[in-house]
Parts: structure tokens; sequence; C-alpha cells
């Protein structure tokens, strides 16, 4: 198991002591617990939510069908407002700092009390909309199963996990010195969230080795409540599919996979699981600046990437160092390394994307030999020849341009850019 971290926690490097906020990674430690429950035989998934609730809630259904643990799993509640709308107001004024300095005058009850007036506009089960209300009446639906709290459930697992320095915001323990500062989508620093009612919607803090113990669990324990927690409950038109709060699929290469990601005022996180293939990854961020999430982004796909060519070498990891170190790039021997299939791969678009990061840098030489890496590694490619022409065209060697638009088109009809610029060159040199 590999982990590193880069760039800065305010004045100081992150570490293994440093504390995120997961945020909505918190959810699948809730239906990870529902799991449990479900394979105790202590909840059925089919069960009406009303059968853990005081008073009668007549509400809580639509034209006589009733919302079920199995909707609150997975987002389909049915309501008609996302969240009841004094508890928006109170979010909304966390948000804006006014409880930074005074007691929060919202809690549990008060939600119970105000999810009497909530509205179904749809039929449950048939409607996915994501919200952190679904995840809040699980943690309580388990806290009636257990007659204890979700706080103590919750610590339960974690100990099993040896997760000693993963807990709820609202516990006990508070804020920590070590946890990380996080910075707004304005680049100012992040207020940390609060949890209103039990935390279960996004209130766990937790570290990089806890949140790699949590993986290795789901990777190497055989405990049933791991196949049971990431079992298809719903899937719709959108290509949204889910288990117990986590995100599920197959893909080509990796086999069945599940995620989650998270996300509070300052920071962003994933968490991905690959059983097929035996791996997963973890990417926690502190920042939500545009910026910041596209990095964060960026560096979920190229790592997933690597993951799953492992042990073979990303040539372009290679190719970044040399160019980083001077060197030129070497299309003979770059097509030697490529061409030893059983150590390296190459991904054409991660070729492409540095071809243009430096075209847009105006380090147009640069970018004119990694195209023509790219035409020489994937030579039906078209998009490869039509990189390089826009180089060229850049450079205003209009001659390998209008070759290379001609050779793009040749390979794809229907691009229509080719033509654009095949037009546009030729008027110019006429």
């Amino acid at each position: 198991m590999f982990h590193n971290y880069y760039g800065k926690n305010t004045n100081t490097i992150a570490n293994d002591s440093s504390l995120f906020e997961i945020a909505s990674i918190t959810k699948v430690f809730v239906g990870t617990l529902t799991a449990k429950a479900v394979q105790e035989k202590k909840i059925d998934l089919n069960q009406d939510i009303r059968d853990f609730l005081k008073g009668g809630y007549p509400n809580l259904e639509y034209q006589g069908t009733p919302i079920t643990i199995q909707n609150l799993l997975t987002h389909t509640l049915g309501f008609k407002t996302k969240t009841p709308k004094n508890l928006a107001r109170i979010q909304e004024q966390i948000s804006n700092g006014l409880y930074d300095q005074k007691p929060l005058d919202y809690n549990m009850n008060d939600f119970l009390e105000e999810l009497k007036t909530v509205e179904l506009d749809k039929k449950p089960g048939t409607y996915y909309n994501y919200n952190s209300i679904a995840t809040e009446l699980t943690a309580y639906v388990l806290e009636q199963v257990y007659q204890d709290s979700f706080n103590n459930l919750l610590n339960r697992f974690l100990n099993e996990l040896k997760m000693s320095n993963s807990y709820l915001q609202n516990s006990k323990k508070g804020f920590s010195k070590h946890i990380v500062e996080g910075f707004d989508r304005n680049g100012q620093v992040a207020r940390k969230d609060r949890s209103v009612l039990l935390g279960a919607g996004g209130g766990m803090l937790s570290t990089l080795p806890d949140l790699a113990k949590f993986m290795r669990f789901q990777l190497e324990s055989k405990n049933p409540i791991i196949k049971e927690s990431t079992r298809l409950l719903f899937e719709n038109d959108e290509d949204d599919k889910l288990a117990y709060f986590w995100e599920v699929d197959t893909a080509e290469e990796e086999g069945s996979y599940y995620l989650k990601t998270g996300t509070s005022n300052g920071t962003q996180s994933v968490i991905l699981i690959c059983p097929d293939t035996n791996y997963g990854m973890i990417i926690l961020g502190n920042s939500t600046t545009e910026k910041g999430f596209n990095d964060w982004g960026n560096l979920y796909n190229l790592v997933e990437v690597d993951l799953i060519k492992y042990p073979k070498i990303n040539l372009m990891v290679q190719i970044k160092n040399d160019i980083a170190q001077g060197k030129t790039i070497d299309l003979v021997s770059y097509k030697t390394l490529a061409n030893n299939k059983d150590n390296y791969f190459v991904n054409p678009n991660e070729i492409n994307q540095l071809g243009y990061q430096y075209l847009n840098q105006n380090e147009t030489q640069k970018s004119i030999s990694l195209f023509n890496l790219f035409v020489s590694l994937f030579p039906e490619n078209a998009n490869a020849y039509d990189s390089l022409g826009e180089a060229y065209f850049i450079h205003k060697d209009y001659k390998n341009a209008l070759k290379n638009y001609k050779k793009s088109l040749v390979l794809h009809p229907k691009n229509t850019n080719a033509e654009q610029f095949i037009n546009k060159i030729n008027a110019l040199i006429k």
C-alpha cells in the first residue's frame, strides 16, 4: 500500500495525523452499519420507515406507497422539496457563519417534528434525488433498532477496524488541532461544516491511514456485510446505480467497482474500491476552488489509469520526467518502450493533454514533438493528426498543418474542425 502527501495544510505539509472532513463519504459507513443490521435480520429493506418513528407520519407515503429502508439507502424518498424548510434555513445560516460562535438552535427532535410537514410528490423508489436527509433518517432507524446512539454504533465499528483517528465532528472529541484547513471556492479559509442532526450525512473526520484501513477491509475482508452493502439496489435511465449509499457499476478494465465522493466547504474527497482487480484508492484535497477541484479530478483519473495497468509502467511518467530534466523527446526510444507492452503502457489521451498543455504555454516545439509521438504511436487515431495539425498551424507551418488535417479527415470524414482548418489554410497559402 502506497500513500503520499502534496501541497500544504495552511503552513504545514499534511501528514498521517492530519484530519480531513470526509463529508459524504460518511454515508457509506452508515450504509455498512445498515447492511450489518440487515444481515442480522434486525431490519428488512422493504420495511416502512414509519415502523421506527414515533407518531403516525401519514404524510410519508405517496398514493399508498410508503418510504422504505431501501428508499433511504438509494436517495429515492419521493420528497417534493429536497430539504425541509427550517432545516434548509439553519444549514444556510451555518454556511454563512451565523453559528460559528453560538450553539445551534435546531436538533434531531426539531427535525422529526418538521418531518411531519414534508410532502411527497413521487412514488418512493422511482426517482433519485441525492440528499443527506436519507442518511440521517437511516442513522436514526439504526438507533431505534439497537437502542443505542449512532455515535456509539459508529465508534464500535471503527474500533473493530482499528480506525482510532476517525470520529464524528459533533462527538465529545470535537475538533482537533490536527484538522486540515480547507479553502472554499473563493480561495478563502473555509468554515468547518457543523452537523445539525446526527452527523450521518457528512459529519466524519478521518486521517488517510484510517481510511486506508477501511479500504483494506473492503478489499481483503470476507465479512458478508461487504457484499451486502455493495449490491445494486437501484438504477435508472440516467445511469444512476446505487447500493447502500455507494455508487456502483462495472467497467471494461476495472470490472465491478464502487465509490463515494465527499464535498465540504473546503475539502474534496473520494474512495474507490475495485474488488475484481484488487485495488483501491483514496484522494483527499483541501480546496474547492475551480482549480483545486480540477486538480483533484485530474489526479483521480491519472492515478486510476496507473492502478489499472499496474505493475506496468506508464510511459507518460517517464516522458514528463525527461521533459522536466530538459531532455529532448526521442521518438525512436519512446516508441521502442511503448512496443514493450509487457512492461509499459501509454494512454493516448495523456499524450494529447500534455501536448495541449505546452501549446497553451506557447511552447510550440514541445507540443509538436509530443503530437508527433502521438501520431507515431497511434497512426490510426484521427485526433492525433488533428492535434498535430493545430500545433503546426499555430507555428505557421501551413504545409505540415494541411498535411495532417487532411490525414485526420481521411480517418474521420465527419471531422468538421479539420475541414474548417483546411479551408482556412488553403485561403492563407493562395
